[in-house]
């Protein structure tokens, strides 16, 4: 159940930043991807090259080589956040869509052994509805499309903390193994 709860509220907590600063959200949200890159990389490239462990020399480079990427791959989102925000929005509207099919899904699983109100269908399908949006123009307005962004995501944490609550009460329910 914590980690229903912890997950509703983060989506909340970033789609009110992604409302009320809706340019300079984006750049953070890039930046953090680039920093969640960087320092895994960095880590292992540190521990790769002070462990003593043996190691064949072909895993070691290959292993060097997908760190050093990531390294600069993650230096890249960090510094330059601003050429990749449409791409980031589209990426965004993709995982925004699959997130609303799940949602849909979690609601009619849980209809199954919880009686809901059709009011919970429509966070999800306005969900689906604002990815399609974002999906058919992410090029144009990274600012408008990050507030959509934000609204959906509020509209979800809500709507998924809401759901986690009622799947709870139901402690023997099949979907909450699913609803994790």
């Amino acid at each position: 159940m914590l980690n229903k709860v912890v997950r509703s509220l983060a989506t909340v907590v970033v789609g009110v930043l992604l409302i009320l600063l809706p340019g300079s959200a984006m750049d953070w949200i890039i930046r953090i991807v680039g920093a969640a890159f960087f320092l895994p990389a960095v880590i292992s490239v540190v521990k790769l090259y002070t462990s003593r462990r043996s190691a064949a020399t072909i895993q070691l480079v290959a292993i060097s080589v997908i760190d050093v990427g990531s390294i600069a791959f993650g230096l890249w989102l960090m510094i330059a956040p601003a050429t990749f925000a449409q791409l980031f929005v589209m990426l965004l509207g993709i995982a925004l869509l699959l997130f609303s099919l799940f949602q849909l899904f979690v609601v009619f699983s849980t209809h199954k052994t919880t009686p809901l109100h059709w009011g919970f269908l429509i966070a999800p399908l306005l969900l689906a509805v604002a990815a399609v949006v974002i999906l058919a123009n992410p090029f144009d307005a990274v600012s408008a499309a990050s507030v959509m962004l934000g609204i959906c995501a509020v509209v979800t944490g809500l709507s998924d903390l809401v759901i986690s609550i009622m799947v709870n009460r139901n402690n023997g329910s099949q979907i909450q193994k699913l609803y994790i």
